[in-house]
């Protein structure tokens, strides 16, 4: 029986929770800001990577001066995890998008058309109205700590501030019920922590692997090239992620195929050396799948034309939006259904059973919260249910594949009860609710859920005690949620939402929701026939190639490629896996298990020199309040 070892919390949270405060930080005056490389857009975040990075370098110096002062594996891990939660509070989808949605409806409602609707907003959820107020939100020059922002903005901060740490309490305590059946008895690989697990070691004998230098070497270089090219064009570059439209020339029909991106990531390829061969393998065979059923539309004259950047046309054939629907929901559907008999034995462990309360406890509670706020009885049930549905799903797909940079853009819970329910059959009280809880739905790119899950599995993994680290990890998203919102609200106020101070990228898709509003009020729609078709048909196939993947032995291509191919998930990273399953299915064929473990530290090594160089730039770019090379994605 292994050992438990032992965390000191005390150090441990006395590095973390400062860690905490300067990262959010980092995030707001660097997405926020300027155009640099997004640092929270990664499933492995990438400002969290490079601190992570510096920890290990320095933790690995003190082990060997200071031994007995040094962090301990299970320490190191555990404050990279709650970094790393940090991140998603504070990061792009959550609260990156958050100030500016509550008032964006008062300042650009005028101008847009959206004042039809201004009566049934519920104005005790959203930001002040008072001219004086959106003025200095929205110009800038001042401070958000006076008496009178504090006043004016403390009601809907506070209000929101305790429905996010109970939304994401509430899928933390599900990440802890559901480690044990996806961990250690479905086996499902957790490649994304793979590279935390090798920094956070004793000793990080990682850094004394010549290849793992190698690759880090290789994306620093270049990368570092291209920017100093950027910044003095006389100098030479090789900006191999900058991308190419392959069909960019192509005249009717094969621009039927749409846009079809090549570009390479360093990590892309690292990570796909992680993934199982059949799933490499089904990612870009069902891209390609993806490609010609758009081509194969367009010659029957089942689709028009278009560019395809972003689903153009979602109710023409293949349907890909609606297909995306039903198969997200019927993955997490199937593998709840297959642990039945694990949630049956849940309430004779102690910890399972108090995190389903906890579950539990804490949906009732948001849903209770917004029914009070006067939100319909019915709206949260559903909306939160396939929120958590949804991001179910994508911990589990993160747990199979390491998606690389999970953009859902058409997956969300909006999206299908206006399409499939029809907005004829919501009132505008109904719409309007709907709207104000879209916000936190627009991208789901730096996602709570996956980062508990893997820390969950990662402190297994160390052999330490998971109930103490659970607590733990509510003290870092409640302390992450308070920084964030002070430090965005005063970047907002210091900088002005509206002004070219800040990345205009963040304020346009805080928007969103009142511009979705806007189109619902605009279109009276019956229940989408096509989009009830699709759905199901896309839950029947996701279904079908799992049922082929259990009757038929080697059988190549996984449900779980074919999901996220439904989605923007792969669109940029293709051809990143298609060069990592060659190399694989080499290295394997070739070499066996024992050069693929051989070789594994190179690959490592290109994810942690493409992140680290990329945040290293970042901070750079924060420091001179310039636009700097983006190595991620570009």
């Amino acid at each position: 029986m292994t050992q438990t070892v032992a965390v000191r919390w005390g150090r441990t949270l006395g590095l973390a929770l400062p860690l905490i405060v300067l990262n959010t930080g980092w995030i707001a005056n660097s997405e926020m800001r300027t155009k640099v490389t997004e640092i929270t857009i990664t499933t492995l975040f990438i400002g969290v990577a490079f601190l992570l990075f510096l920890l290990s370098v320095g933790n690995a110096l003190v082990r060997r001066f200071l031994p007995k002062t040094a962090l301990r594996p299970a320490e190191l891990f555990a404050v990279y995890v709650m970094l790393s939660l940090s991140s998603s509070v504070a990061g792009i989808g959550n609260l990156g998008f958050f100030t500016p949605f509550l008032t964006n409806a008062w300042r650009y409602g005028p101008e847009r058309g959206w004042e039809k609707f201004f009566s049934y907003l519920p104005t005790n959820l959203l930001g002040p109205r008072d001219p004086a107020r959106l003025k200095d939100f929205y110009e800038g020059h001042t401070s958000f700590f006076t008496r009178e922002a504090l006043l004016a903005w403390g009601p809907s901060l506070a209000f929101w501030g305790v429905f996010l740490f109970l939304l994401f309490s509430t899928l933390l305590c599900l990440a802890y019920a559901l480690r044990q059946r996806w961990a250690d008895q479905e086996h499902l690989t957790f490649p994304v922590v793979a590279l935390p697990l090798e920094l956070c070691r004793e000793g990080v004998p990682l850094f004394r692997n010549t290849l793992f230098w190698a690759g880090f070497v290789l994306p620093a270089f270049f990368y570092t090239l291209n920017t100093l090219a950027g910044m003095y064009p006389s100098l030479p570059s090789l900006p191999f992620n900058k991308p190419i439209d392959l069909m960019a020339l192509n005249a009717p029909p094969f621009s039927g195929f749409g846009m079809v991106v090549a570009l390479i990531h360093p990590s892309g390829i690292g990570f796909g050396f992680l993934i199982n061969a059949d799933m490499l393998l089904s990612l870009w065979v069902f891209h390609v799948a993806k490609k010609l059923l758009n081509f194969w539309g367009v010659t029957q004259n089942w689709r028009d034309l278009g560019t395809d950047t972003q689903n153009e046309h979602p109710d023409q054939f293949p349907f890909i939006q609606f297909q995306a629907w039903g198969a997200w929901l019927v993955v997490c559907v199937a593998a709840l259904f297959a642990a039945r008999r694990y949630f049956a034995t849940l309430p004779q462990q102690p910890g399972a059973r108090v995190a389903l309360t906890g579950a539990a406890i804490g949906f009732l509670a948001i849903w209770a919260m917004l029914v009070l706020a006067g939100a319909p009885w019915w709206l949260p049930l559903v909306l939160l249910t396939i929120y958590i549905l949804l991001q179910l799903t994508l911990t589990r797909l993160i747990a199979e594949t390491a998606v690389l940079s999970p953009l859902l853009n058409w997956v969300d819970p909006q999206s299908m009860i206006t399409t499939l329910a029809g907005t004829a059959a919501l009132s505008p009280t109904d719409l309007s609710y709907l709207a104000t809880l879209s916000w936190f739905n627009l991208d789901y790119r730096a996602a709570v859920m996956p980062q508990a899950l893997q820390g969950f599995v990662g402190m297994r993994r160390s052999h330490s005690p998971l109930r103490p680290f659970a607590f733990a990890c509510l003290l870092a998203l409640a302390v992450a949620i308070v920084s964030a919102l002070l430090w965005d609200m005063q970047f907002y106020h210091v900088n002005g939402a509206a002004t070219a101070n800040v990345n205009n990228y963040r304020p346009n898709m805080a928007s969103s929701p009142w511009a979705q509003l806007n189109g619902w009020w605009a279109r009276n729609r019956a229940p989408d026939s096509h989009a009830w078709l699709g759905a199901l048909f896309g839950a029947a196939t996701t279904l079908l190639l799992g049922i082929l993947r259990t009757r038929f032995v080697g059988f190549p291509l996984t449900p779980s490629a074919y999901v996220l191919n439904l989605t923007w998930a792969n669109e940029l990273f293709w051809l990143d896996l298609l060069i990592a399953w060659v190399l694989k299915a080499s290295v394997l064929r070739y070499g066996g298990i024992k050069l693929y473990r051989t070789a594994l530290p190179f690959f490592l090594g290109l994810i942690l020199g493409d992140f680290v160089t990329g945040a290293f730039w970042s901070l750079v770019g924060l420091g001179l309040g310039a636009e700097i090379y983006r190595t991620f994605p570009n």
